[in-house]
């Protein structure tokens, strides 16, 4: 009884012992969790940890279980900030680790938080704002923030740790001044695990600029107080892309990081595949991006920069590229790549290119080398400042292209082969059996290119020659360009191409001010004196020997003099002055005598294409202004075009003389045995003194005037029609626009219109006078020029006299009358 009474009284005192300690627990529990008591040691934990002023708003505290719950959470950017907080957050939510308490940490876990902002800058030399100085020390140098009431606290200081956090609807702002990258993010939700352990664990999703991403990953330990200048940091993410929902790319990274605040100590190997190139752009603003497809990459770089460097300095280990067909005419115009490749296994092996596609519908193949893959990459990062071997081959159905040699350094030297059966030009222009060789030295880290032992050869042509540039050996600095290129051959009809017979649209005055404008001020952004001379060469049909012509442009003050060669039955000479130094451009030139094809003053000066053949050009001229509108209205000058032996358009023709050219002209090409005018240019109009042409069926003179800009029209025209033996001729006014010509029957004072009669004799002789002597002095203003062939067009039958109506001819006008009708001249 006594033991059984002894257990009894053990076991109340047990108890009641139980009851004290647990009631004293409690007690002391809810002193460690008082809101205010924890809010003020989480104040003062974070901000000695952090060196930062931190904001905490209202907190709520849970016992069972143990949490937390703050508004208004905010923490200050480093100092030279813009005042903007580096992190803000409406409010946070965590459980809160009772046993860490005992210890003097507030130990964080199943943190979330709504609404954060995250703002992460790094300076140009790699300070960043995410690195915390500990211990207040950026805080000493602050304007003192208000004293907040902290309970004192008994040995240890207290701490703040974080274990794993979940976040949605997140903004994170980048400004990278060390790499040059500025950004933000939206994300759409964040989960990390294991903050304060070893391997924290990452899981991310989020979008910038409408392109969605997802990253995955784990990185070493997070210590946001300390940098480790030697410790191997590691990190592993992959990064998913998406275009609209779907699939875009992927990319691994692997490796090690030493400083990840100032990207230095890195050793990464990178993996990725992109469906489209493109899909990048968002990632890299300011590059324009190629729209290549399938593209993989695989490249490890490491860490090139010294302790004392700033920059990043990446040093590419190996790589290997691959890409599928893009559109790269962005490059070069008419080029699209099938496929390319660029590969290098290690820094000393060789980088090798290789790729398929085709230029302006002719297929290529790429083989190239650029020495190896460390020579290469010190190439690009030191501006080729040394030397770097390289080989590039062309080749193709056309022919093929070798450029091989030193590149860089200060003296590169390039050896050029070119090879092509048929080389198609742009505007249907062609090279038949081309061979060409050549000599490129620069010199002076590339302050100087000669190019010697220039021989190309083709059916088209036959040119040596040397060309040197000095980058900046003209006037201000500019580049200068000299040299000497003689031709025993060349073929200008050949190399002009297929263009010359594209319709023209005439020029009008209706434009928007400055659509025309010519870029004269590109004359001041180069210097020139070079050489041509062409032993023989053909132009409009024409073979024209000993053709010279000397370039020089200074100051933005070209001229070119002489300009001349000896042709059959001509001598072409003139010279030609632009003098762009000013703020008015003045362009002038002299003209002895200047042969050109039709078509290709039709196209350049905006008129209907209408003629085939060879113009001969005489006279001088000024103009002034910075659009051609401008110059045409100015012109001063006189001037003389002929042409004999070529076509004209029966459509045209007819349109400008009215319904009765029409019936005879139809819409073919009619044979143009001369045509000629003279005209004196003044005040925005030419007027025309000499007027001719002669052709099968009918010929025609007149008088008159042309705006220069407008193209307006103002003429009087004689036109004779031949008809069997009988030829008439009636005046014609010519209104409009040469695109719109309005002609009409033109009426004497007298209202009565001066119709002319051709009728034939019993003599058989023909009166008709030969109007292409006249009209071709006249045009020509004296000089020297090739002669119509062939005789002039007479009535067929019997030849008469040209009788003027009168009223003792009523028999020969009442005939002519009836051929009028029946031409459509009169109704």
């Amino acid at each position: 009884m006594a033991n059984s009474a002894n257990l009894r009284r053990g076991l109340l005192v047990s108890a009641a012992a139980i009851i004290v300690v647990a009631g004293g627990g409690a007690l002391a529990l809810r002193g460690i969790l008082d809101p205010q008591a924890l809010r003020a040691r989480a104040i003062a934990a974070i901000e000695r940890q952090t060196g930062r002023e931190v904001t905490l708003g209202a907190m709520e505290v849970h016992v069972f279980p143990a949490a937390i719950s703050v508004h208004d959470i905010a923490l200050a950017d480093m100092k030279g900030g813009d005042g903007t907080p580096m992190f803000s957050a409406r409010a946070m939510d965590a459980s809160v680790g009772l046993m860490a308490l005992l210890h003097h940490r507030i130990q964080l876990d199943n943190i979330t938080l709504d609404h954060p902002v995250l703002h992460l800058r790094r300076d140009a030399d790699g300070q960043a704002n995410w690195r915390m100085t500990p211990n207040g020390a950026q805080a000493a140098d602050a304007t003192p923030a208000p004293v907040r009431p902290v309970a004192p606290a008994a040995g240890n200081p207290w701490s703040v740790q974080l274990g794993s956090l979940r976040v949605s609807d997140a903004t994170v702002g980048w400004d990278d001044r060390l790499s040059g990258m500025k950004t933000q993010l939206a994300l759409g939700h964040v989960r990390v695990d294991g903050l304060n352990g070893a391997r924290p664990t990452f899981d991310v999703a989020g979008t910038r600029d409408g392109a969605a991403f997802t990253l995955s990953g784990h990185t070493g330990a997070i210590s946001l107080t300390h940098v480790g200048q030697d410790a191997k940091w590691p990190v592993h993410f992959e990064l998913a892309f998406a275009d609209h929902q779907q699939p875009a790319g992927h990319l691994t990274v692997d490796g090690t990081v030493a400083d990840p605040d100032r990207a230095k100590g890195y050793d990464l190997k990178l993996d990725g595949t992109l469906s489209r190139l493109v899909d990048l752009a968002p990632w890299v603003g300011g590059y324009d991006l190629p729209d290549a497809r399938d593209v993989a990459l695989s490249l490890r770089i490491v860490d090139g920069s010294t302790p004392a460097d700033t920059n990043i300095v990446p040093l590419v280990q190996s790589l290997h590229l691959r890409t599928g067909a893009f559109d790269a005419g962005h490059y070069l115009t008419g080029l699209r790549v099938g496929s390319l490749s660029v590969d290098a296994a290690g820094p000393k092996e060789t980088l090798a290119v290789a790729g398929a596609g085709n230029w302006n519908g002719q297929d290529l193949k790429l083989a190239a080398s650029f020495g190896s893959l460390e020579q290469a990459e010190h190439a690009v990062l030191t501006h080729l400042s040394d030397s770097l071997p390289m080989s590039v081959d062309l080749s193709g159905v056309a022919g093929s292209l070798r450029v091989a040699g030193m590149l860089g350094g200060s003296r590169a030297v390039v050896n050029v082969t070119a090879s092509a059966g048929h080389l198609a030009l742009p505007n249907g222009a062609a090279l038949d059996h081309l061979e060409a060789t050549t000599h490129l030295v620069s010199e002076g880290n590339g302050a100087r290119f000669a190019l010697s032992d220039l021989n190309i050869r083709s059916t088209q042509l036959a040119l040596t020659g040397t060309l040197d540039m000095s980058v900046h050996g003209g006037h201000g600095g500019v580049p200068l360009v000299s040299g000497a290129v003689e031709a025993s051959w060349l073929d200008l009809d050949a190399l002009r191409g297929g263009n010359a017979t594209a319709k023209a649209a005439p020029a009008t005055s209706g434009g928007k001010p400055g659509d025309d404008r010519i870029a004269f001020e590109r004359l001041r952004d180069m210097d020139m004196d070079v050489r041509f001379n062409v032993t023989q060469m053909e132009l409009a049909g024409d073979v024209y020997r000993q053709a010279l012509m000397h370039v020089a442009l200074r100051e933005g003050r070209l001229g070119i003099d002489p300009l001349q060669a000896t042709g059959t039955g001509r001598r072409v000479s003139g010279r030609l002055s632009v003098d762009a130094s000013g703020d008015m451009p003045v362009v002038s030139g002299t003209i002895g005598t200047l042969v050109l094809p039709a078509t290709w003053i039709e196209q350049h000066a905006g008129m209907p294409m209408a003629v085939q053949g060879a113009f001969q050009l005489v006279g001088e001229a000024t103009a002034r202004g910075h659009t051609a509108t401008e110059l045409r209205n100015t012109l001063d000058g006189h001037m003389g075009a002929s042409l004999v032996n070529g076509t004209i358009d029966g459509a045209a023709l007819g349109s400008l003389l009215g319904q009765a050219a029409r019936g005879l002209t139809g819409s073919g090409s009619i044979p143009l045995r001369c045509f000629g005018m003279h005209m004196v240019m003044a005040n925005g109009r030419a007027n025309v003194d000499t007027l001719g042409l002669q052709t099968s069926v009918l010929s025609m003179t007149g008088q008159g005037s042309v705006g220069l800009a407008s193209y307006a029209l103002d003429l009087r025209l004689v036109p004779q029609v031949m008809i069997g033996g009988t030829g008439a001729s009636v005046p014609v006014r010519v209104g409009g626009t040469l695109s719109a010509p309005r002609p009409r029957m033109d009426a004497g004072a007298d209202g009565r219109y001066a119709i002319g009669l051709l009728l034939g004799d019993s003599s058989g002789k023909s009166t008709v006078p030969d109007l292409c002597p006249a009209t071709l002095k006249a045009a020509r203003e004296g000089q020297a020029g090739p002669e119509p062939t062939g005789a002039a067009p007479q009535p067929t039958g019997n030849v008469g006299s040209l009788v003027r109506a009168n009223p003792k001819a009523a028999q020969k006008i009442d005939k002519a009358k009836n051929l009028l009708k029946g031409l459509g001249l009169i109704h």
